[in-house]
């Protein structure tokens, strides 16, 4: 199979194509985000790999170039403004009821490189991601992503996820001011893990995705 899918666990081979992929994708509309190399390896890749879950995709026709990568983390290791936010909408009854934001998964980062948009690799990406989740013990996930402009809302929409109708002001955050966000408001989504695995199967048939090789991703 021409792509790969897999998660990251203590290695160092793809630091460098993660750093360049993550600048590649925040770089560009909507966020215009400006990032050190520095900050993707301190920011983003060493909290993901020693608390969450890194799972990337790779070209094997192009000597495994990291072409697309996903993040996910529990709520306790978000970032403070994240847990800030959703813990103010819980103090002032304005989250699902039935949405447990404190023991789900924070789904905090997803790219894909330009060139390779629209084969699938974003689809495979969240669905590995939520059968990791599930395979935790988790059931529900949420995400943020801009509230204009964003890939990864109508795709998160379109798998079942649900949006919280607040949105958070990022503006004067840390992230925000140092990286240079154009992009300063976030919407929420959430929803199970295992109904969006399944929707994702369903999507991928019906649209002909090309198969990914998972067989570096010990879940079952």
């Amino acid at each position: 199979m021409r792509f790969r899918c897999e998660r990251i666990v203590g290695t160092t081979t793809h630091i460098k194509g993660f750093i360049n992929a993550y600048k590649e994708a925040f770089g560009g509309a909507p966020y215009f985000e400006w990032y050190t190399d520095d900050q993707v390896l301190k920011e983003i890749w060493q909290p993901h790999i020693a608390h969450g879950v890194v799972m990337i995709v790779t070209d094997e026709e192009q000597g495994g170039r990291l072409v697309g990568f996903g993040c996910a983390m529990p709520f306790e290791y978000a970032p403070d403004d994240v847990k800030q936010f959703l813990t103010s909408l819980d103090a002032e009854g304005k989250l699902p009821p039935e949405f447990d934001h404190r023991s789900s998964w924070y789904m905090s980062e997803l790219g894909v490189l330009n060139e390779y948009r629209g084969l699938g690799a974003a689809w495979e990406l969240v669905k590995q991601r939520m059968r990791s989740v599930d395979h935790s013990g988790a059931t529900q996930f949420f995400m943020r992503t801009a509230a204009k402009g964003s890939l990864s809302k109508p795709m998160y929409i379109k798998m079942g996820s649900k949006e919280l109708a607040d949105l958070q002001d990022v503006s004067k955050t840390k992230q925000a001011t140092e990286n240079k966000s154009k992009a300063d408001h976030r919407v929420y989504l959430w929803g199970d893990v295992r109904t969006v695995a399944q929707h994702i199967d369903e999507i991928q048939k019906v649209r002909g995705y090309i198969p990914f090789d998972t067989s570096g991703i010990d879940i079952d």
